[in-house]
């Protein structure tokens, strides 16, 4: 896991050395090990190194092949790469290091950019290619790495963050409007877009190639799921999901790093760490507890996983106090306002591991793939009545399959409400689309209140919603449910990646995500809806597995936690006036109205989209020096 950034100039300007180093470094928490810097007239690559596979210095970056003639910076992980890596030697490359990052530079060499096809792993690379004067970069099939990028007609600039684009004083720090109006819409930028006008996001599944001697820079898709159904055997399904799951666990186990498992108590994570616990011992686990709130307390459950398989257990308790402090040190390493405040849940259990693992492995993308979102069976079968409903002030509150104002960006998680009620709201013949709009989204400029005349004119007409239902569009099958889990892998999962990412890498620790190995997810696109969830059983094919490797009590669970914040947090006096101070400044801000902001101050609407949003401005674009001076820097 690193911090990567190249530049190929279309001019005959000089590249910087100085500027060079101080954009890299702006990443130094992604990767505090080691730094690396290559300048070849008017190319270059630089990397921040965290140190996973071969610890050694044969692992530094940036790497060549023999002659030098290809150039690498990598962040992510092969998680194949012995495979890769035997086969290659046996047609005659030879290595100089143990590392996964060597692999790709001679599989390039083997197989040009087809050699994404044999990759198993999540990365976010750029290969500089001196003989053919090319740039060649990609991201992983999924978007669990990032990648960014900036062109004009004198350069293009890839990094694995923006703010490492940004440090270059020649790019402009202005908003995009468009993006802004897609965050309070689906709680984040859609499309390629990012929150900064002039810097795109690779899409997953993507590459992007720059020819320096035709000056032209080229965007283009290389993956995506294809629905193609097949009769399934009960128990063949089983076995063969079971022992693809077990391979990629195994694989996402390889690290010359301490390795250790994210542990909730759900279903997902601790599936995952059972499988780890059989290829990693001792397997550390680590869990948060929120003392102030028992009723989203899921630990009992996750000392029951660690007592069945054997695992050592470690907890952490965050506070009120915590949330604040963190916040701005939260939105810089994100680079952009978050979504919901799941991020600082992460960030403490995040915070507990990296006291004793430098990897760790996690649950995400069981619910994306096996179905296990009340919105999802809501949308596709019309009912959320196989979700138990937990007590508590703090899940029963507004349910979101009502939308209304009160709660985006917060997944639809289960309703106390009479399905007639829910048919009279929502009304019984409305397209999935609209279902799915009023279930997940937020802010629509066209009917939306909240939103300043100014900010309206700056969008000219602009409308978030085709592009957040271009997934359904895109999906290649026609059966309702599968159509909701691909929507979720393409709109809702990045959100959750990005955060696990910055997260993670704002601890200098590497966060692996095995249910989203390609493979299972391929596996699953073969799978019709009745066999994922039979009887409507959420994540029915996910528990039939887990019931071999998980005790009764966590395989059988039914109920939904999210990854919440307590909401006794929000009444700690330095929450409350950081609150408050944040929705005072951004009146002056020209996008949203008066009465938009008194509502969410007196927390009439959430105010969590409009606190994130004026930080962000503060950090980012103001360069505000107090908002600055408040980012604490976590790396080792």
């Amino acid at each position: 896991m690193c911090g990567i950034l190249a530049i190929l100039r279309f001019d005959s300007d000089e590249l910087s050395q100085d500027l060079l180093a101080r954009m890299r470094d702006t990443m130094l928490h992604r990767g505090p090990d080691d730094a690396g810097l290559y300048i070849s007239g008017s190319a270059a690559l630089a990397h921040r190194r965290l140190s996973i596979i071969d610890l050694s210095e044969n692992g530094k970056q940036p790497l060549t092949n023999e002659d030098g003639s290809v150039v690498l910076v990598f962040n992510g992980e092969i998680y194949n790469y012995l495979e890769l890596r035997r086969d290659l030697v046996a047609k005659g490359h030879r290595f100089r290091s143990t590392s996964d990052s060597e692999v790709i530079v001679h599989q390039y060499e083997e197989d040009g950019e087809k050699c994404l096809d044999k990759f198993i792993g999540m990365f976010g690379f750029a290969l500089f290619d001196r003989r053919r004067r090319k740039l060649f970069a990609a991201r992983d099939r999924i978007g669990i790495k990032p990648l960014y990028y900036y062109c004009d007609r004198h350069k293009v600039l890839i990094a694995s963050e923006i703010k490492a684009i940004i440090e270059d004083p020649s790019i402009t720090r202005a908003p995009d409007y468009q993006a802004l109006s897609d965050y309070m819409f689906a709680g984040r930028a859609l499309g390629d877009k990012t929150l900064f006008r002039d810097i795109k996001e690779l899409p997953p599944g993507h590459i992007l190639t720059v020819d320096q001697a035709k000056q032209r820079v080229a965007v283009r898709k290389y993956w995506d799921v294809h629905f193609n159904y097949r009769s399934w055997k009960e128990d063949q399904l089983h076995a063969e999901l079971l022992s693809l799951l077990d391979e990629a666990v195994e694989m996402h186990c390889r690290s010359d790093a301490p390795l250790g498992c994210h542990l909730s108590g759900g279903l997902d994570s601790s599936t995952i760490t059972a499988l780890a616990s059989k290829h990693v011992k001792p397997l550390r686990t680590f869990s948060v507890k929120f003392s102030e709130d028992s009723d989203i307390d899921e630990t009992r459950y996750a000392k029951a996983v660690v007592r069945y398989i054997g695992a050592e257990y470690h907890e952490s308790s965050p506070s009120g106090m915590d949330l604040a402090t963190l916040l701005p040190s939260l939105i810089w390493h994100m680079d952009v306002p978050m979504a919901t405040d799941g991020g600082f849940a992460y960030y403490a259990v995040s915070r507990l591991a990296r006291n004793y693992a430098k990897v760790t492995l996690t649950g995400h993308g069981g619910d994306e793939l096996f179905g296990g979102y009340p919105a999802q069976f809501f949308a596709s079968f019309g009912t959320t009545d196989m979700f138990p409903r937990p007590k508590g002030p703090n899940l029963s509150q507004n349910s979101s399959v009502l939308r209304r104002i009160v709660t985006p960006f917060h997944r639809t998680r289960w309703t106390s409400l009479p399905r007639k009620i829910l048919d009279r709201a929502l009304g019984t013949k409305k397209s999935l689309e609209d279902i799915w709009i009023q279930s997940h989204c937020g802010y629509l400029p066209s009917t939306s209140s909240i939103f300043h005349r100014g900010f309206l004119a700056e969008l000219q007409g602009y409308s978030p919603r085709d592009e957040y239902i271009q997934p359904f569009r895109d999906v290649t099958t026609e059966e309702a449910f599968d159509k909701c889990l691909y929507h979720d892998l393409r709109i809702y999962l990045p959100s959750l990646l990005h955060q696990e990412d910055r997260v993670s890498m704002a601890l200098s620790i590497e966060s692996r995500v095995p249910f989203l190995d390609h493979r299972i997810v391929e596996l699953l696109a073969t799978v019709r809806p009745e066999q994922k969830v039979v009887g409507l059983q959420p994540k029915f094919l996910l528990r039939k597995v887990a019931s071999r490797v998980l005790p009764e009590e966590v395989w059988q669970r039914k109920e939904k936690f999210p990854f919440p914040v307590p909401k006794t947090f929000w009444s700690v006096e330095e929450v409350t006036r950081l609150t408050e101070t944040l929705l005072r400044s951004s009146t002056k801000r020209g996008m949203f109205t008066q009465r938009a902001l008194i509502e969410a101050c007196n927390r009439e609407i959430n105010p969590w989209p409009f606190i994130n949003l004026e930080l962000w401005f503060k950090i980012f674009i103001d360069k505000d020096p107090f908002w600055t001076s408040q980012v604490r820097f976590s790396h080792r």
